[in-house]
């Protein structure tokens, strides 16, 4: 039995923030290996530009081959419909029956989990890792793990994890700008989009 590490996003693109939190949860959470899942339509992008997705694809690929403990799901982004996260951890428990699975969260997605589509069911179902962010209060953040635990009787780690805060309307500025992304993206992913004038 493995255990298996989910993080879930549009990846548009994959940063080192991304990178940092995955690290993070392989380390802390003691996970055999961390499954990179992009997300065919998230619900809170919907209508939003992005790249198209066998770029993004292709880019994870990229990554992938040069961190053997991370690993592609095309699970969401091979289906035409919004990605749920509680429907897309059922199949995926499905598709591994053998491993222990934990989703990865940022803290600011783990305060508004219970208003997620069937949040609360997810919080009774799946083990939760949760990578810290600026701006969270740690005694806030600890009162709502006690009432997540009491409530659903859920498995939450909150990691210790620095704090390395980036977005992709950032790295997409320095590119429209010309600017230098290699802080804020792996080199695999900062010469994909070189070579094929991605965000431009």
């Amino acid at each position: 039995m493995s255990r298996l590490g989910i993080l879930g996003g549009t990846f548009d693109p994959f940063h080192k923030g991304h990178e940092s939190i995955g690290l993070h949860a392989l380390e802390e959470g003691d996970l055999d290996y961390l499954y990179l899942l992009p997300a065919n339509v998230s619900p809170f992008k919907i209508g939003k530009k992005m790249a198209p997705e066998e770029d993004r694809i292709a880019m994870l690929k990229a990554y992938c081959r040069s961190r053997e403990e991370f690993q592609l799901s095309t699970l969401e982004i091979d289906t035409d419909k919004v990605s749920y996260t509680y429907e897309t951890m059922e199949q995926l428990k499905t598709l591994r029956p053998d491993d222990e699975l934990f989703f990865i969260m940022g803290t600011d997605s783990f305060l508004s989990l219970e208003k997620w589509y069937k949040g609360k069911e997810l919080l009774e179902s799946t083990s939760i890792i949760v990578g810290k962010r600026n701006g969270i209060n740690d005694d806030d953040l600890e009162k709502l793990v006690q009432h997540y635990e009491k409530a659903y009787n859920a498995d939450i780690l909150i990691m210790k994890n620095s704090i390395l805060e980036i977005s992709s309307t950032e790295i997409k500025k320095n590119i429209s700008k010309g600017e230098s992304i290699g802080h804020l993206v792996p080199k695999v992913i900062e010469e994909y989009i070189e070579k094929y004038g991605l965000y431009r």
